[in-house]
Parts: C-alpha cells; structure tokens; sequence
C-alpha cells in the first residue's frame, strides 16, 4: 500500500504470512480483534479505533495511534518498532517494543501487563535527548525496560518512565544503559538520577523495579532508590566501586614484594671465609594488610594473599681493602604474588596478579678487627600485573627500584654466643603504567615508601668448619660423609620493629568530564612486629643448607603482616 488505507471493520479478521508495506495506513474498527500474524508490516500508522489488536510473531513498524478503550497485544516473538498512543497494552514473554526517539507522538499507555522488554532507541547523533513512556498503571511480571542514562550529565539525564495517576505493581527490571562516555561519572545530589516519575497521586510498590545490571562511571556504581514520593532514582553510591580499592592496592602489592625481596638475602650468608660463593634461594609466604578504615579514608586496603621467588646471588669480588672485608656481588630472582583485596565493607573487590622479574647487587663491608659491618643493596624490578574483579580486567606493567643500607655490630656473649644490634634503613619507589577499564581512566602517581627496621641477632657463632664447628672431632677434619648430629650448626633469632613512614603513591579514577575525576591516595604507614628464626648447617667442606621461618604483625597503621618460609643454598668456589 502506497498512501491508501486498509480498513478492518466489524468481526475478527486474521492477517497471516507475507508483507505489508508503504506510506498507508492500517485502520482498525469495530469489536473484533484484528490479528496480524508472522507478517511483517511496515506503514505510516496503524489506527487502533475498536476493539484489539493482537500482533503475533511479526516485525512490525510503526506507530499505533489508539483511542482509549482498545486494547494491543504483543505476543510470541513480535517486534514493534514505534510509538504507541493511548491503549492498553499487553507484552507478552517474547515480545519486544522498541521506542524511537523520531516518533510522531509520544508513548502513552494506559494499563501496561509486562512481561516481554521494552528499549528506548535512539537514530539522533549529538546532544542527548532523553525519551519518556508514560502509563497509567503497570503490572510487572518479570518484563524489562532499558533505559539510556547519562552518568556525566547533571541535568536532563536518563530516559524515564512516567506513572500517572495509577500505580506500578508486580516486578519490573530495569536495565540501565550508559549512553555517554562509559567512562564519564558525577556523583549524583539531591534525589539522584530520576528513572521513574511517579505524578498526578500515582503509588508504586515497593519491588516494583529492581535494577537488573551493574551502571559504573569513573569511581562510581549508580544503585536505584525508592524515594518517598513513590518515584525511582539512581544514586551514586557512598562506597566507590570495586575496582577503586582493587587497583589502588596494587601499589601496595608491588612495593611489598620489592621490600621483601631485598631484605630476605642474609649479609652473613658467604661472608665468612676468602672464597666467592654462589647462593640460590627459594622463598614462599603470606602477605596481607588488615582494615584500617578503607580506602575512604587514605589507608591501604585490606588485603591477604600469598608470594613467592626463586633468587639466585653470586659473589663478583672478595678482597681485603685497608683493615676491611668488601664483597660485591649481584642476584636475579623472579616471583609471582597473588593477592585478594577487600572493599571498605569487607565484600570481596577482586584479585591482583603480580609476575616480577628483579636484578640487584650488593656491597658488604666488614671490619676486620671489630666485625662492625655494612650491607648495601640496590634493586629493580619488573611488574606484570593484572586486576581482577567481577566486572573488569585491568593490566598494568611497571617498574620498581630499591635501595637499602644496613648494619650491625656483633658482641660475643659466650664462645660460641652472639648478639649482634642491628639497623636498617629502606628507600623505595614504584611506577605503574597508566590504562582505563570499561568504566574510566586508572592513572597512577609515582609511589615510594620508607622503612626502619631496628632490632638484634642472637645466636650461635661457630666457625663452620668441619673440625672447628659444632662438632670437634679430628676425624672429621678430612671426612667427605657426616652424620646429622656432627654437622657444623649455627642457629639465630632476630626479633625487630619496623616502621613504614613517608609512604605515597596516588591512584586516580574518572574521565574528561568536569568533576569526574577522584584522586585516593592509601597510606603504608604504620608499626609490625617481626620475628625471624633460622638454621644453618655445613653438609660438605663447600656447601651449606639454611633454612628460616618468620612473621611479622602489624600493630598500628596500614603495615604489612604476614608469615615466611624460605630455604637457601649456599655453594663456595
């Protein structure tokens, strides 16, 4: 049909198979019921005068301009793509009713029973023109309604569903599309983002609508909210989103297996003796910060996982320097940590994963005569690293460095007892790669962090040489093969408190949107308690196995604590 009209009068009639399409119109009169089945129909209108009108399995598209009283019915897996003006109207469980933004007349409905979904489209491009479906009463039943939502926007901001004078009952969903920039977020003010409007003395249930997805923007999650005058909004809510403490944690994942790294070689290790010596390590253990507050309020979130790293250190150069011993040597280790981070009310915001690559060296000066001696360290590391939460993947890859000085002065108790103060100071820094996840830009700030670590070393201090060791007797002087009970020993324990200070590292969160953007800024400052306890025994005249076990405990702030197991080998030449 061209520009002519088809009428259907008085009585049911039945439109089935096949197309109907022009500028015309269909015009529908009468009692019956005109039902159009798998027939796609595209027209200038259809006139719902009389009676229902029942649309089956069919594409069609349109605008049902009705006179009140009538009835429509979308059944099967019917699409209408068009207006609708006013009827009462039915969605069954497969049917889909498009709204255009271009449509002649505005929807307005009188009893809607929804069970089927209902979109708003939009063919404009440029500024956002929010589109509203007003109905007297609505009776959820499971039906879904998307609507467009401009997070970024403070004004004319979403489609909206308009009660008038009637009520919303049952359960509608309402799915929550981002129409702007997915990065864009404002936190809402006063009511929120208005979604349904109820007016003119119009109720709506208390479950009436549920939000049926997740609507992030920058560091925000937007929730919907029944408010006292019966309508819906969304509200950004008080907690940030997931993501905020997830990758703001990963600073602080970073940086703690950096430090951890570096202070767990042993300046005592190979020392001892005129030979260069070739020491590979494994350590393993679990890391974790408690809750201090939350992100929200600048501490580092509450995290637990586990670590850990094969290192592998060769000496360079042993020589005798003016009354001193200097060792120089360098060390590669590569590790992975794993660590799962909490959101402010203790819910779960995700996993960051850590694969790092390091090379280091150290010096060591010891004092001949007094034993007073000196550690320093140098350290960089390569970060690979992923967050993981419910809704995003974000990766980021990086760099952190380390230096460190350390020092103690060993006092013989006994012949064969040590005790040995010691003092040890840490520099740190951290950068990380810049990226964006679907709901904003991530930026990270330059990290860094400070550590003293203050305690002593009690322990054994035997030659550990077979013969002069532990065990004195001189037929193990050139014996290749010992017994457990006649290795050469020594046993430490060395209780220390660390203090965290001058910690920063800023992680920001929004979008090019004026007000956007938000700045967190978690703090590693803070007081543990650490006790560390090992074993070293000579198996073979160049060979000596060591093993350790500690824990630390955090007693005030935001710093580490944790437990530690590691294992050395140590082989001279």
């Amino acid at each position: 049909m061209n520009n002519d009209t088809l009428t259907i009068r008085e009585g049911d009639a039945l439109l089935q198979g096949g197309s109907l399409t022009g500028n015309g119109s269909v015009e529908k009169s009468g009692s019956g019921t005109l039902t159009v089945s798998n027939t796609t129909l595209t027209q200038k209108a259809v006139n719902l005068n009389e009676g229902t009108l029942t649309l089956n399995d069919s594409t069609v598209t349109t605008d049902v301009i009705a006179q009140r009283g009538t009835a429509l019915k979308l059944t099967g897996s019917t699409v209408l793509n068009g207006a609708i003006d006013p009827t009462n109207v039915t969605l069954a469980s497969g049917a889909t009713w498009n709204i255009p933004d271009n449509a002649t007349v505005q929807s307005v409905v009188d009893d809607l029973s929804h069970a089927g979904q209902i979109h708003f489209t939009s063919t404009r491009t440029g500024k956002f023109v929010p589109a509203t479906l007003k109905v007297k009463n609505l009776n959820g039943q499971n039906g879904t309604i998307s609507l467009r939502v401009r997070p970024d926007m403070a004004q004319n901001n979403a489609d909206r569903l308009v009660i008038d004078g009637g009520r919303a009952t049952g359960k509608t969903i309402l799915n929550l599309v981002n129409a702007g920039n997915s990065a864009s977020g404002l936190a809402t003010s006063g009511k929120g983002i208005q979604v349904v409007e109820a007016i003119n003395g119009a109720t709506t249930e208390e479950g009436a609508f549920v939000q049926g997805n997740r609507l992030q923007a920058g560091a925000f999650n937007y929730s919907l909210n029944r408010d006292s005058d019966e309508s819906w909004y969304l509200r950004s809510e008080n907690a940030y989103r997931a993501e905020v403490p997830l990758y703001a944690s990963m600073l602080t994942q970073a940086m703690d297996y950096d430090r951890i790294l570096a202070g767990s070689r042993s300046h005592q290790t190979g020392v001892s003796g005129e030979n260069n010596s070739v020491r590979l390590s494994i350590q393993g253990g679990h890391l974790g910060h408690d809750n201090n507050g939350g992100i929200a309020r600048g501490a580092t979130p509450e995290s637990s996982g586990s670590y850990g790293f094969v290192r592998l250190e060769g000496d360079l150069l042993r020589t005798e320097v003016a009354g001193m011993s200097l060792t120089t040597g360098v060390y590669g280790a590569a590790g992975h940590s794993s660590v799962d981070v909490k959101d402010d009310d203790g819910s779960r915001a995700g996993t960051v994963r850590d694969d790092a690559g390091s090379l280091g060296g150290y010096l060591n000066l010891t004092h001949t005569s007094s034993g007073l001696w000196a550690d320093i360290v140098a350290q960089g590391t390569r970060h690979s690293m992923k967050a993981s939460s419910d809704n995003n993947d974000f990766r980021a890859r990086g760099w952190g460095w380390l230096g460190s000085l350390e020092t103690g002065l060993p006092f013989s108790i006994t012949d064969n007892l040590m005790l040995e103060p010691q003092l040890h100071y840490t520099w740190q820094g951290l950068s990380l790669d810049d990226g964006q996840d679907n709901a904003g830009y991530v930026k990270f700030g330059h990290g860094s962090a400070q550590h003293v670590r203050a305690g002593f070393r009690l322990g054994s201090h035997n030659d550990m040489t077979f013969g002069e060791g532990t065990s004195s007797r001189d037929t193990l002087r050139d014996s290749t093969k010992h017994g457990v009970s006649e290795l050469p020993v020594n046993w430490w324990v060395q209780p220390s408190v660390i203090r965290t200070f001058s910690s920063r590292g800023d992680m920001s969160m929004g979008t090019a949107a004026a007000g956007s953007n938000m700045t967190f800024s978690p703090s590693q400052n803070g007081t543990s308690l650490d006790l560390q306890a090992g074993l070293e025994a000579r198996v073979r005249e160049n060979i000596t196995l060591g093993v350790q076990a500690g824990y630390a405990h955090s007693v005030s702030g935001s710093s580490a604590e944790g437990y530690n197991g590691q294992a050395t080998l140590n082989v001279t030449f």
